[in-house]
């Protein structure tokens, strides 16, 4: 099996998708390749272990219908599809569980016996310097088309839902947020 897949290993992203469509083999070279993202994204939609494991399966079904759906005449390509395909995924899988969760427990269910587990000082200081400084980032190196996509984003709202709402394509908003991430993941990377 190992031979196999060193055959794929010299391939891009979009060449092993067009051959995910009729070969088994490369389906698994696109999950090795991108089993630390899944991982990495699972990570950080889980509250738990039982839950990451959850969101793992979330994301490789996420990558698998990216596999089978990704058409590269759309000018993407596989791994930004693939990364965005994933993070939908998850994303769908974590308001369906909070919805089952908020559905299920009230007020009355709680016990008075339960002990509310707080952040310390310093945490709660080091997160409001880091969302602070994020924030000046945002204001001071984003144009406003990229502050408009930033901030719908990070509402949740898909690249398909910000288009409609911003009157421009699909495109111009994975463009605007691909600039955006560098702009802040350089700004960030200034002040470490």
């Amino acid at each position: 099996m190992n031979l196999i897949l060193n055959e794929f290993c010299g391939k891009t992203d979009d060449e092993l998708a067009m051959l995910a469509k009729s070969s088994r083999m490369a389906v698994e070279a696109l999950v090795l390749r991108f089993s630390r993202l899944i991982l990495i994204k699972a990570e950080l939609f889980s509250s738990n272990n039982s839950d990451c494991d959850d969101f793992r399966q979330e994301g490789l079904m996420g990558l698998l219908n990216a596999v089978y759906s990704f058409n590269p005449k759309k000018s993407v390509k596989f791994s930004t599809y693939a990364e965005v395909c994933i993070v939908n995924r998850m994303r769908t899988y974590a308001v369906k569980l909070n919805r089952k969760t908020c559905d299920v427990i009230s007020i009355d269910d709680i016990p008075d016996n339960v002990v509310y587990t707080e952040e310390n000082p310093e945490k709660i200081y080091i997160n409001k310097e880091f969302f602070s400084e994020l924030w000046n980032i945002v204001d001071s190196q984003l144009s406003s088309l990229e502050r408009q996509v930033f901030e719908q984003v990070i509402q949740g709202n898909t690249y398909e839902e910000i288009a409609e709402n911003l009157d421009i394509s699909p495109k111009s908003v994975a463009n605007a947020v691909h600039r955006a991430r560098g702009k802040i993941r350089c700004g960030l990377n200034k002040n470490i």
